[in-house]
């Protein structure tokens, strides 16, 4: 059983995305500064637009991506609720069963009993889809923010070749993507980490998988 509730994992998974989310609005303004300095730099760093719109694209993904993930946690935590409620009722009906084998009319709860095991099948199917598809978008952003250190190498290149007075504030951002990006990567791994305690709740899944 996992230590903590679900719905306490995904407002965790949550919380941690969100300060991703936090950081990467501020790899837009360092982007915006970006394209600022170059246009003042002129031809020296025309290379340097056109990076920074890889930026743009890069911070648009984690953010849009985000908030998927944090819709999907928060319906996994819905699915897990539903799921202790099920299993709650399987246990209960084998218990009858089993203490009560020559009860009178317990024939008579079988319809009942097998639509249970139904619901909690397909409620685990369910839970297993949803964990994976958001495990793997997880998985996926985290692979994505790599993208970040491929930018800065080619920012920092086009610095070098800019007008040397604006060499240093150039650099600066390039320095700026690395650092904003890693400190995403952090939260995005830490999400991971959170999410592999989904992986204990007890949803044993049925052999119909």
């Amino acid at each position: 059983m996992a230590s903590k509730p679900v719905f306490v994992i995904a407002a965790e998974v949550a919380a941690e995305l969100n300060r991703g989310m936090l950081i990467a609005k501020r790899l837009l303004l360092v982007a915006s500064n970006a394209r600022a300095l170059a246009l003042r730099a002129g031809e020296s760093a025309a290379g340097f637009r056109p990076i920074t719109d890889s930026i743009d694209d890069l911070v648009r993904v984690t953010l849009d991506t985000s908030q998927t993930i944090n819709v999907k946690a928060q319906n996994l935590s819905k699915i897990a609720t539903a799921g202790t409620r099920s299993s709650s009722a399987v246990d209960r009906f084998e218990l009858v069963y089993a203490k009560h084998p020559d009860a009178r009319f317990l024939d008579s709860l079988d319809i009942a009993r097998e639509n249970n095991q139904s619901e909690y099948s397909e409620i685990s199917h369910r839970f297993y889809s949803e964990a994976k598809s958001l495990h793997d978008m997880l998985q996926t952003l985290y692979d994505e923010l790599r993208i970040a250190q491929i930018i800065s190498t080619m920012l920092s290149v086009e610095a070098s070749q800019a007008d040397e007075k604006y060499q240093a504030q150039l650099n600066t951002i390039a320095d700026s993507v690395t650092e904003l990006a890693e400190a995403i990567q952090k939260h995005v791994l830490q999400s991971l980490k959170l999410f592999s305690l989904f992986a204990r709740v007890n949803y044993a899944i049925k052999s119909t998988l």
